[in-house]
């Protein structure tokens, strides 16, 4: 069922439908002050890696988080092209420490990790 918004200005806005990956059931609570030029995100679900990076033993465990999105702007316009946000976080919560990629760009981030990985491993642990 498409979502609609009402702006605070003009009529109602029905939402285009969201890519087959969006998790969001709803992008807008119903006290959301919005506008028709207003953009939103359509976001999907998201992968949490736990890192060894702890500083403190009081410390927040420290998670890579994976998340797929794409911006749609104005409020009636197709959702634009997916990105994959690579985001340092921790497990409690999400920060602004993150970088939107490009499915080639992760790509490519995935394949330099993979050869870092096959260096900094010895021999006997591949």
């Amino acid at each position: 069922m498409a979502e609609i918004v009402h702006p605070q200005e003009g009529g109602a806005v029905k939402l285009r439908s969201c890519p087959p990956w969006c998790s969001q059931s709803r992008h807008f609570a119903d006290d959301d002050v919005v506008y028709a030029d207003d953009g939103f995100h359509h976001v999907g679900p998201e992968i949490a890696i736990p890192t060894s990076d702890r500083r403190l033993r009081h410390d927040p465990e420290s998670v890579v988080k994976i998340i797929l999105k794409a911006w749609t702007a104005p409020l009636d316009a197709e959702p634009g092209p997916c990105r994959i946000e690579l985001q340092l976080a921790t497990a409690e919560e999400n920060t602004d420490m993150y970088v939107d990629l490009t499915p080639g760009e992760a790509r490519a981030v995935a394949t330099a990790l993979l050869k870092t990985v096959g260096i900094a491993e010895p021999a006997d642990q591949k």
